[in-house]
């Protein structure tokens, strides 16, 4: 997931760079891809809106599809003052809903203000649950979007990553016309070991890893291969029940 990191700190802290191996070594860990880094010197009193690194951020985020935000801890993005934590609250789903995108922070604040470490314990909560909506609205929406292309809308089927595989295009990304022409040169590789009596069926998805189709499974380890892929390749899509033979 393209990711963007903001790392701020105060003139009076003085271990910026134990915060942002913090922040690139949790980002390995979770497979996400960092885009840019953006680090700020100034106090966190200030509103991030108002923060001149912070605004490049938001603007590099709107112009470059991110996906994730993300910051060492909560008091990174904001101190409020007394009176004003739940500021904090509107701010971060400002930033989610305008933005489209997800927030993390890498680690627990150290938090001395009670109100403001209880802020802590709810956004935690929160930001789980938001965040699943937001996962869930954005695959929603992503369905529509690839059903109105004639994308792929639903698990991958054999074809799929013989598709993406001839094509060298991204599984999600084969149409349907790709998708039909390439079904047609897979069943013909099939068939030679399909109609073959002295092949047992069941032996068919084995067969093609080890010749035919040996570097399509070195690309996609995950592709389907078992008797029920190719029966219902050679049936046409067929989903009915079928006895396995012996």
């Amino acid at each position: 997931m393209k990711t963007v990191v903001y790392s701020r700190v105060s003139t009076d802290e003085q271990d910026p760079e134990s915060q942002l191996q913090d922040i690139l070594d949790y980002a390995s860990n979770k497979g996400y891809e960092i885009i840019d880094i953006f680090e700020e010197n100034i106090s966190g009193s200030v509103n991030p809106f108002e923060r001149p690194v912070f605004k490049k951020v938001l603007k590099f985020i709107a112009n470059n599809d991110v996906e994730i935000l993300l910051m060492h801890d909560l008091t990174r993005f904001y101190r409020p003052a007394p009176g004003q934590v739940s500021d904090t609250l509107g701010m971060l789903r400002k930033i989610m809903d305008e933005y489209n995108i997800l927030i993390e922070f890498v680690s627990e604040p150290k938090i001395q203000d009670p109100m403001l470490s209880e802020l802590w314990r709810f956004l935690k909560s929160w930001i789980s649950a938001y965040e699943r909506l937001q996962i869930s609205m954005r695959t929603r929406y992503g369905l529509l979007r690839v059903r109105r292309e004639g994308k792929l809308y639903h698990k991958p089927d054999i074809v799929y990553y013989y598709a993406s595989w001839i094509y060298g295009k991204r599984i999600g990304d084969i149409d349907q016309r790709e998708y039909e022409t390439a079904k047609k040169q897979l069943i013909k590789i099939v068939e030679r070991y399909w109609k073959d009596k002295t092949v047992k069926k069941t032996r068919v998805g084995e067969l093609l890893a080890r010749n035919e189709l040996r570097e399509l499974y070195i690309r996609f380890p995950s592709a389907p291969r078992s008797y029920l892929t190719f029966y219902r390749l050679m049936n046409n899509g067929s989903k009915k029940k079928v006895k396995k033979p012996a």
